[in-house]
């Protein structure tokens, strides 16, 4: 390893793009923009990382590119391709990859994600334009490879973190170890012009914002989600002083009046958010941000020092109100201490983003009854009801694992292969990725659980008007009408 790969790093100078570069950084379009449209913090981690160590990089969304993968290609003509992606847009970082190689064999082509992570085999074995497959955190496994590519060797087999073909064969290497000090790391990469591209806002206050993560990894587990096997499930942090430096530079040299941490938990350790709260006091910082909690990891206390310090909404999953489905899950949550939380926001002024899931393993009808009463009960509490109807399966995690132990999946399911679910589209977010189908919990109760939903959601006016507002938008379409689809079917069947 290089001994200077964690040494202190130089700051990234603004401007344009080179017009040609060793290493071409790709974020794939998403089929709709997530969050409002946010740059890809992880991609920009590793940019900067790469041009600490005097590399050419040039980084390109797609979300925002108005040029196309091939002129990209033409313009940048790289040595080194990475891919980022997720379970979302893997058949898009396929297609990059099959591209890059069509327009030069000779491109050393890297997946990286969380998808990535967790389909290494998978993504080898059918797709093979992808040279390697970089795993978990990405910075120094990257620019391990970069440098072994670029130096023109053809051993990887000491890099830890990734896994790629030799002699036909698959290799996995050692996991890589996590990074321990992240204040080491230059803050993501960003640009000025790009920026403005981007219509990240902050709720309510329509104002523009940026994203930040002050920390990485999830000690929680949830059967649901990757992040905890993603990070491992040790939390590491950067320090207050580093997050706040990276915070007054967005605030001061790229015109964001918000921020939203993106942390699967800001307040997971207490010290962390309040040496936060304090640095943004000490500093006299005055912006609006958003965060994400757990109502175990929080008091009243706590809730009105982050207010103070500039808080003004919070989200955070309920997912079910059900505890045995809770205890399922792995949540580590109770009903009581929600009731808490809601009561603490609203005495202190605190909006909030609630999330409700249905569908998950072991659920039942009357399980979600119990969700659904407990909604109507608290939607005084509840700024913004978020989540849905339907478990999506995203290799990784233990929803993965018991689908395939129940056959919900089969055996030789192949993420490389294609995959649509008509079926699944009347419940939103993207089709290719399937759903968690139970005998007790199946398509039928499904629809009907999400036919309620949207009459629910519709009994609010301002819910209405905008539905009405979004069937005449031409770009919703497509969206009004599978959701009209949907309603009618369920009825039908009733």
């Amino acid at each position: 390893m290089n001994p200077g790969i964690l040494d202190p790093f130089f700051s990234h100078q603004m401007g344009e793009e080179p017009k040609m570069s060793e290493i071409l950084l790709i974020h794939p379009k998403e089929g709709e923009r997530v969050f409002g449209g946010m740059p890809p913090l992880g991609l920009a981690w590793i940019a900067s990382y790469l041009e600490s160590e005097k590399y050419s990089v040039t980084l390109i969304d797609l979300q925002i590119s108005d040029k196309t993968f091939a002129k990209i290609l033409e313009e940048t003509k790289p040595k080194i391709l990475g891919i980022a992606g997720t379970s979302h847009t893997r058949y898009e970082s396929f297609k990059l990859a099959k591209e890059a190689k069509a327009y030069d064999k000779d491109i050393f082509v890297l997946y990286g994600g969380s998808h990535a992570t967790f389909t290494a085999e998978d993504s080898l074995k059918h797709v093979p334009e992808m040279d390697v497959v970089v795993r978990g955190e990405g910075e120094i496994s990257t620019l391990q490879v970069v440098e072994t590519v670029l130096r023109n060797r053809q051993d990887l087999s000491e890099i830890d973190g990734i896994s790629y073909r030799t002699n036909g064969k698959i290799i996995h290497n050692e996991p890589r170890q996590r990074i321990q000090d992240l204040d080491r790391l230059p803050f993501p990469r960003r640009n000025m012009e790009e920026m403005k591209k981007y219509d990240l806002k902050m709720d309510f206050l329509d104002i523009p914002a940026a994203s930040i993560m002050s920390s990485r990894g999830c000690p929680i587990n949830c059967s649901y989600c990757s992040a905890s096997a993603m990070f491992g499930v040790k939390l590491t942090l950067r320090s207050a002083r580093n997050v706040v430096d990276e915070i007054e530079q967005l605030l001061t040299d790229y015109g964001v009046k918000g921020i939203k941490f993106f942390d699967s938990t800001l307040t997971l350790k207490r010290s962390h958010i309040l040496s936060l709260c304090e640095e943004i006091n000490r500093r006299r910082l005055k912006f609006p941000w958003e965060c994400e909690i757990r109502v175990n990891t929080v008091d009243k206390d706590l809730l009105k020092t982050m207010k103070d310090a500039g808080c003004y909404y919070m989200d955070f999953g309920v997912e079910s109100a059900s505890p045995r489905v809770l205890k399922e899950m792995h949540k580590g949550i109770s009903i009581g201490q929600v009731e808490n939380v809601f009561k603490w926001t609203k005495e202190i002024g605190l909006l909030t983003k609630v999330f409700f899931t249905f569908g998950h393993i072991g659920e039942t009808i009357e399980d979600a009854r119990i969700t659904m009463d407990f909604i109507d009960r608290h939607k005084d509490f509840i700024t913004s009801q978020g989540g849905g109807v339907g478990i999506k399966i995203y290799p990784g995690t233990r929803v993965e694992r018991y689908a395939y132990e129940t056959g919900c999946l089969a055996e030789d399911f192949s993420w490389a292969a294609p995959y649509h679910d008509e079926k699944a589209e009347f419940f939103g977010g993207a089709p290719h990725v399937p759903l968690l189908i139970q005998p007790q919990m199946g398509y039928k109760e499904l629809n009907q659980l999400r036919y309620t939903l949207i009459r629910k959601k519709l009994k609010d006016p301002m819910n209405a008007v905008r539905a009405v507002k979004d069937a005449w938008d031409k770009n919703n379409l497509k969206k009004v009408w599978t959701v009209a689809k949907g309603i009618i079917r369920t009825r039908l069947s009733h």
